[in-house]
């Protein structure tokens, strides 16, 4: 007798928890739902966070929630929801698109693109989508001069190509060519660069990338070569790179170990800041460099960067080793700028300005260099 009491009393608890737990889910359904209706889009948001946190977290009031935050331009938090549905849902069609659509607009171009393979149609705003695509070409051309007579003025400029060859495999290439009077030499340096991206995963890049420059100076001919290999996390609002990039620069082998955080503060690009720290292991020395730029857009279609590195950034490669400092002089410190402007949807022009304090690597003399870069870039 006392144990069927104790089962009923248990039974009866049970059912008045899952009443009430039901009569929670309906109100928060409810009351999102007219929210949505009516595009009360902060409004949803905050009875729906307030819901969540209160323990009434279903995946159709975080479809309402993302849609919520996606028209407010925090794709951030978009993804954070979508992310929650995806993880008990991973083929819910709703929640891959507007994913696809926030990386997108997060310009995080490979992570949009792995998405689209996991639309049941590949129709992306009533196109189909092919796995082969140019994403984009350009060019960028500028000089750097110099305050002393025993440095000229020296000439940079790049072509490039982006192409996606599948959904989860992205080439980047470019071209390069770099000059300087050298007292009463001339260095002369072409080269070439691809960079691989790869991911078999959400969240989760694989990054290959090899840099060639054939330099010549002083009657000698040097075969220089970068390769790196490195893995991105792409969170909900953050990105973390983790890389190695090995070089042969002249006669000097350099080890180069980085770590890269991005941050989209607003939930957009309208706030970002990178923040970036190098170990760089060259002529038996470990130099410590940090990098801090902080990115803002103040008008409609214009975005403004400020930059500064600090450490001894002798043989020191940027961008994925993109651009790599090939030099016998040290800089010491660099500080700068970069201006973006979208002309039109496809048309992006960008200017930037980098101050330097540099230091010979011989006689030890100090000077300065002022850096103007342009470039154009159309997207396909």
């Amino acid at each position: 007798m006392g144990n069927r009491f104790k089962l009923t009393a248990l039974l009866l608890v049970a059912f008045i928890t899952v009443a009430r737990a039901q009569v929670h889910y309906q109100k928060a359904d409810s009351i999102s739902l007219s929210l949505f209706n009516l595009a009360e889009w902060q409004q949803l948001i905050d009875f729906g966070n307030e819901s969540i946190n209160n323990g009434e977290d279903f995946s159709l009031l975080r479809l309402r929630l993302g849609y919520a935050s996606f028209v407010r331009q925090n794709y951030g938090a978009a993804l954070n929801h979508y992310e929650k549905i995806l993880q008990v849902d991973n083929k819910n069609q709703i929640a891959i698109y507007y994913s696809y659509l926030c990386n997108l607009y997060l310009n995080r171009i490979e992570d949009a693109s792995y998405l689209v393979s996991k639309l049941d149609a590949n129709i992306i705003e009533g196109e189909p989508v092919k796995p082969f695509k140019i994403i984009s070409a350009g060019a960028e051309a500028g000089g750097k001069f110099t305050n002393i007579y025993e440095r000229g003025n020296s000439f940079f400029s790049r072509a490039f190509l982006e192409t996606r060859l599948n959904y989860k495999l992205n080439l980047s290439t470019s071209f390069t060519y770099f000059n300087q009077p050298v007292r009463e030499d001339n260095i002369e340096q072409p080269g070439y660069y691809a960079r691989i991206n790869y991911q078999p995963f959400r969240k989760i890049n694989f990054i290959g990338a090899y840099h060639y420059m054939r330099s010549n100076f002083r009657r000698r001919i040097y075969q220089n070569n970068a390769a790196l290999l490195g893995l991105r996390y792409a969170d909900s609002g953050s990105d973390l790179q983790a890389d190695f990039i090995l070089s042969q620069i002249g006669d000097e082998k350099t080890r180069q170990y980085n770590l890269k955080f991005t941050r989209y503060i607003s939930g957009n690009l309208d706030f970002y800041s990178t923040t970036k720290v190098s170990v760089i292991d060259v002529l038996s020395n470990n130099n410590l460099v940090l990098q801090q730029i902080f990115g803002v857009k103040p008008i409609r279609n214009l975005w403004v960067e400020g930059m500064v590195t600090l450490g001894n950034q002798y043989n020191y490669a940027e961008a994925d080793a993109l651009y790599i400092y090939n030099g016998f002089d040290k800089t010491k410190f660099k500080a700068g700028g970069n201006c973006y402007f979208l002309l039109k949807q496809h048309l992006l022009l960008d200017l930037n300005y980098t101050f330097e304090r540099k230091s010979d690597n011989i006689f030890r003399f100090n000077y300065l260099q002022h850096s103007i870069n342009g470039g154009i870039t159309w997207n396909f």
